[in-house]
């Protein structure tokens, strides 16, 4: 493994609903493999810890590694990582989505480039010019203007990130950001695999 150039914990989000796919998502099977378990070994190198946000437990994964969101109401991702910002152990945070089997070797990498001598708190990929904020490095500092935003009731991540000082980091891989959504992506991605 390569010596990590920030210490940082990784959470993937998987407390999503999960409607599209009609299952959870984290158990379905990729290539004889859970979605999550590919997540979990793509990120696993890069951080010094992988945490699960999750609202049902996953087997095969530690209970003492998962937890539940602290915001009951069905809000999105931005319940995830306020609950995560308050678990984690780091002040940086990685975060990526239980639905991205591919994701960048490099992430952590790439995103915590700029971090040395810098004020901003939140990195985020950006993909053929779409930011990709469910896969940001954040600090945990960012947690109380979460709050603020749950109370207003904006739920949207991205204006949430916006809100926040923040820069954008080009990959040029879209592939691996693709997120696999619903059946018809997981078939889809199985015979492009």
């Amino acid at each position: 493994m390569a010596k990590l150039r920030l210490n940082v914990e990784a959470v993937i989000l998987a407390g999503g609903l999960s409607s599209r796919m009609g299952t959870n998502k984290s158990l379905v099977q990729l290539n004889q493999k859970k979605l999550i378990d590919h997540v979990f070994e793509r990120i696993s190198p890069q951080v010094n810890k992988v945490w699960i946000n999750t609202n049902e437990p996953i087997r095969g994964y530690a209970l003492d590694l998962q937890f539940s969101d602290q915001i009951q109401e069905k809000i999105g991702p931005l319940a995830g990582i306020y609950s995560s910002l308050e678990k984690v152990q780091t002040d940086w945070v990685q975060f990526c989505p239980n639905d991205c089997p591919n994701l960048p070797e490099n992430l952590v990498d790439m995103l915590s480039s700029n971090i040395k001598g810098s004020s901003i708190k939140i990195f985020i990929p950006l993909v053929d010019g779409r930011p990709e904020p469910t896969f940001m490095l954040c600090h945990r500092s960012t947690r109380e203007s979460i709050n603020r935003f749950i109370k207003a009731k904006n739920y949207k991540l991205m204006s949430w990130v916006e809100s926040n000082h923040y820069q954008k980091i080009t990959f040029n891989d879209d592939i691996a950001f693709a997120n696999i959504n619903d059946q018809e992506e997981l078939v889809k991605y199985q015979n492009e695999a």
